[in-house]
């Protein structure tokens, strides 16, 4: 079924990415994931996701850059974008406001909480 919402994952850990990609797809999401901020931007513009998940601490660009560059691009500004860090929650929270994004979650992120999350922004993103 190709009405699935696509999610694009954006980490530079694999297996991170791909765990997350294994579980939305499960979960019955289409997901794909990227390893850097710059194929996220690139991709997002190609694809148009209903949503991502990107972290913020990655090599080159990070996480909260790439959304404000999201964000400044028309196209595609109005998808969500939750961060993801292992950072402390209070770091992650602030860096999460600067960026403006729909949300973050912590690492190690937990199933249920990020099943949750994905549906919440899914669901908001219908109301707008």
């Amino acid at each position: 079924m190709e009405n699935k919402p696509f999610i694009l994952v954006c980490d530079d850990s694999r297996a991170i990415r791909e765990s997350l990609v294994v579980i939305l797809n499960h979960a019955g999401y289409r997901a794909s994931g990227v390893d850097s901020a710059l194929d996220c931007v690139s991709v997002a513009r190609k694809e148009h996701p209903d949503m991502i998940i990107m972290d913020i601490m990655m090599p080159g660009m990070d996480g909260a850059t790439a959304s404000g560059l999201m964000k400044d691009a028309p196209e595609i500004a109005g998808i969500p974008v939750v961060l993801l860090s292992a950072m402390p929650e209070e770091q992650v929270k602030i860096r999460a406001e600067d960026a403006g994004v729909a949300g973050y979650m912590l690492k190690p992120y937990r199933k249920n909480v990020l099943l949750e999350c994905v549906e919440r922004c899914l669901s908001s993103k219908l109301v707008a």
